[in-house]
């Protein structure tokens, strides 16, 4: 078989850098999602039920605690919060059927009661009916890698 070999010198490999660049940096900028108001409720109505109590991690423990047949009590209600986004973006294929969404957030004027100001999670449309569901936590590691082509 032939074998082929391409050295690129002087300005046709700054040319090369140039044009990898450039595409990496596009692809990346068309991995940026918009964020609207349904996806901000959605997030906003899940960081409102961990802070009362009603998350995911609460409701695990309940069932938890039924299958060891202790009582297990009550789902408390959703206490109002005024939960403010300082930034909020998302990143992800544009096709894909869920990306990841970054929240940095202030309950009630000040720092969330689980000291967590930045937050992560997977978001995705609904399927059925119009609008948003947050899948579950994320990471920082999943948001940035979702940059990547």
């Amino acid at each position: 078989m032939a074998q082929y070999t391409f050295r690129l010198r002087g300005w046709h490999a700054v040319a090369g850098i140039v044009a990898v660049l450039a595409i990496t940096l596009i692809q990346m900028n068309l991995r940026v999602r918009s964020i609207d108001d349904g996806l901000e409720d959605a997030v906003r109505q899940t960081l409102v039920n961990d802070y009362s109590g009603r998350g995911p991690k609460d409701i695990a423990r309940m069932l938890a605690q039924s299958r060891e047949g202790r009582p297990v009590d009550p789902l408390p209600e959703a206490v109002p919060r005024d939960i403010r986004f300082v930034s909020i973006s998302a990143h992800g294929r544009a096709r894909a059927s869920e990306f990841v969404v970054r929240a940095e957030v202030t309950v009630d004027g000040g720092p969330p009661p689980d000291g967590r100001p930045v937050r992560y999670f997977r978001a995705s449309r609904r399927v059925l009916e119009p609008g948003w569901r947050i899948v579950g936590e994320s990471s920082a590691y999943h948001y940035y890698s979702a940059l990547l082509p």
